[in-house]
C-alpha cells in the first residue's frame, strides 16, 4: 500500500507541475498578446496623428490621397507587427472597400476637402473637418485590421461584411480618439521648449 500511495503522490505532483506549466504558458501568452496590442495601439495612434495633420494640407483632394496612403502604410506596419504577409494592392482594395462602405463619413470628409477651394473660411472649416474625419477613419481602419490579425487572419481571408460592420462601430470611437490624439499632441507641443 505504501508503494501505491507513493506512486499516487508522484502522479499528483507531476500533474500539478504540468498544470503549473500550462498556467505559466498561458500567462506568458497573455502578456505577449497584451504587449503586441499596446504596440499596435501606438502605431494606430501615430497614424491617427498623421491623418489629423494631413487635414491641414491646403490642397483639396490631395489631402484625401495622402490620407489613403497613410492608412495603407499603417496596415503595412500592423501586418509586420503581427507577422502577416503584406500586399499593397490587396490592402488598398480592402481599405477602399471599407471606406466606400462608410459613405456618410467619407462624404463629409470629401466635401470638407472640397470646401478648401473657398478662400478663408472654407479652408479653415475644411481643414478641421478633414482632420477629425480622417483621424476617425484611420483609427477605424487600424482597429479593424488589428482585430482581424489577432484572430489569425491575413490579407487574403478577409470577410468584408464583418469588417464593414466593425468598421462602422469603430469610426464612432475614432472620432473621440482623433480629438484626443490632437489634444495630446497640442499639449506636448506647448510643453516643448
Amino acid at each position: 500500500m505504501t508503494h501505491e500511495h507513493s506512486a499516487a503522490q508522484t502522479h499528483d505532483a507531476e500533474a500539478g507541475d504540468t498544470a503549473g506549466a500550462d498556467g505559466l504558458e498561458q500567462e506568458i501568452d497573455a502578456a505577449e498578446a497584451a504587449t503586441l496590442r499596446r504596440q499596435a495601439d501606438v502605431r494606430i495612434k501615430n497614424h491617427v496623428l498623421v491623418a489629423t495633420t494631413l487635414g491641414l494640407v491646403p490642397l483639396p483632394l490631395f489631402d484625401l490621397a495622402l490620407l489613403a496612403g497613410n492608412q495603407v502604410a499603417m496596415v503595412h506596419g500592423l501586418s509586420g507587427l503581427y507577422g502577416v504577409s503584406f500586399d499593397k494592392l490587396r490592402t488598398r482594395a480592402i481599405v477602399t472597400s471599407l471606406l466606400a462602405g462608410s459613405a456618410p463619413v467619407l462624404t463629409v470628409v470629401g466635401l470638407s476637402s472640397g470646401a478648401k477651394l473657398m478662400p478663408g473660411i472654407g479652408s479653415l472649416l475644411g481643414s478641421g473637418s478633414v482632420a477629425v474625419g480622417g483621424g476617425a477613419l484611420t483609427y477605424a481602419v487600424g482597429q479593424v485590421f488589428v482585430q482581424h490579425f489577432e484572430g489569425g487572419g491575413n490579407l487574403f481571408d478577409v470577410d468584408l461584411k464583418a469588417m464593414r460592420r466593425l468598421f462602422a462601430r469603430k469610426v464612432k470611437e475614432g472620432e473621440a480618439a482623433a480629438a484626443e490624439a490632437r489634444a495630446e499632441a497640442g499639449e506636448q507641443a506647448a510643453a516643448a521648449p
